[in-house]
């Protein structure tokens, strides 16, 4: 059995190939989504500790992980390694591109931060009158120390999950934009002219995640940019980034076992 962590457009390419290969696989995320077309993958939702990690790897003789995750799903990550590491299963993650190209980000206003803290500082410093959080709604505490004091919206799906989360975290409902995360430049930059924002921060998500449209808008609109770097992969983790390596890797894996 293959256990898939997924929620994501990786996740989703991921499941594709398994099933055009008739492999069985699980098919897990955090929170209830609605799962890819699966023929012959089992889905489940819902966050792992270490130890259900554990048990349901034994329980359903996983014998290879795929973590194809969001790249800012640190605590899976680190789980998903450490619980595999401990079984002796192995662990693969299917990464997204990450490239930008040189025409896009050349003229842009930009700065890498290498942590949220780090960003923050750096916003301090631009003081913009408004800046838009593209973050996701799981950024509003680290982010606590900026909206507090200045003013920042947050885009955030638009959910009720999302919603209440936001509102329980006591971040002002009236600061909070309901929406998908614009799918092409024009209209992000649509998004940042009717909010007024003059600043954008954003996360190292690759092209999956709109990164290059956030920066074409920001671009078209000579804003600042400040885009926190995303986490870096220790340990025993097998990078691939197509689904002809994944192939190869799972191939070996299974000579391997």
């Amino acid at each position: 059995m293959i256990m898939v962590f997924g929620g994501t457009t990786e996740g989703k390419k991921v499941a594709g190939f398994l099933d055009r290969a008739d492999n069985a696989y699980i098919y897990s995320t955090k929170n209830r989504s609605e799962p890819p077309m699966m023929r012959n993958g089992e889905y489940r939702w819902g966050a792992l500790d270490e130890f259900a990690m554990q048990k349901l790897f034994v329980d359903r003789k996983v014998s290879v992980v795929v973590d194809a995750a969001h790249p800012f799903a640190i605590e899976l990550h680190k789980s998903a390694e450490r619980v595999s590491r401990s079984l002796g299963i192995p662990v693969i993650r299917f990464e997204r591109d990450y490239a930008i190209p040189s025409d896009i980000l050349s003229g842009v206003k930009h700065c890498y931060a290498d942590s949220f803290e780090s960003a923050i500082m750096i916003m301090k410093n631009l003081a913009p009158r408004r800046v838009l959080a593209a973050t996701g709604v799981q950024t509003i505490d680290v982010l606590r120390s900026y909206w507090e004091q200045r003013e920042m919206k947050m885009r955030i799906l638009p959910s009720s999950r999302s919603s209440a989360t936001a509102i329980r975290k006591g971040f002002p409902p009236g600061d909070l934009i309901m929406m998908s995360p614009p799918s092409t430049w024009e209209q992000e930059r649509h998004c940042l002219l009717a909010y007024g924002i003059d600043c954008l921060l954003t996360k190292e998500n690759g092209a999956s995640g709109f990164l290059p449209e956030k920066i074409k808008a920001a671009k078209s609109l000579s804003i600042p940019l400040v885009i926190v770097r995303r986490p870096r992969l220790d340990g025993s983790f097998i990078v691939v980034d197509t689904i002809d390596e994944l192939a190869k890797t799972l191939a070996f894996c299974a000579e391997e076992s």
